[in-house]
């Protein structure tokens, strides 16, 4: 339950339904103007990448994709203003499952790109490179998926991590989407095994 105070008139939001402080409901037009206002006023008074996130997890889970985004983008220039580095592969993760929720995979790939070139720690961080293997597997560029899916479990290995359920969701894609790369894949793997 969140309180709002819109126009000199207070307002309690519970889930997704906007009520006046006696408990009537308010009408869709005026609830759809306090949830832009609400979240315009979130953002503002934000000061913090991790409620930023929150905010857009919760947006994700209620299906409002803009307001995620909106959320994510901020929690994005909070972080490099901050220059909150441990935060950024998670803030550009988020960033990019909403780019592949709305299916702007391109921005998605590009945001990585960017950011890597500003910040190089990210070139080795394990989860954002398992995101660029999703992105890729969403672009239906088999090879580059495989690849990054490959540098992403040598980086999980490299940090002494299991391998993340999202890295094993883009390995099984590859497995059954690219079959033939796939086995190719194992193949050479197994050879270099043998020979060395």
């Amino acid at each position: 339950m969140e309180k709002f105070e819109y126009k000199g008139k207070r307002y309690i939001k519970i889930k997704q339904d906007w009520y006046s402080e006696i408990g009537e409901k308010q009408p869709l037009k005026l609830a759809v103007e306090l949830d832009s206002e609400f979240s315009r006023s979130l953002l503002e008074n934000e000061d913090s990448v991790k409620n930023l996130m929150d905010q857009s997890t919760y947006f994700i889970n209620t299906g409002i994709m803009q307001k995620a985004f909106d959320f994510a983008q901020e929690a994005l220039r909070m972080a490099i203003i901050q220059k909150d580095t441990s935060a950024l592969p998670n803030v550009i993760v988020k960033n990019v499952d909403i780019f592949r929720e709305l299916k702007r995979y391109p921005e998605g790939v590009d945001l990585i790109f960017e950011m890597r070139s500003k910040y190089p720690d990210l070139l080795t961080n394990p989860t954002v490179e398992t995101a660029l293997a999703a992105l890729y597997c969403d672009l239906k560029q088999g090879e580059s998926a495989l690849e990054s899916a490959e540098l992403a479990t040598e980086y999980f290995k490299n940090a002494k991590k299991k391998l993340s359920d999202e890295c094993l969701i883009v390995w099984n894609r590859i497995k059954s989407d690219y079959a033939p790369l796939y086995q190719q894949y194992r193949l050479s793997k197994s050879k270099g095994v043998s020979e060395s």
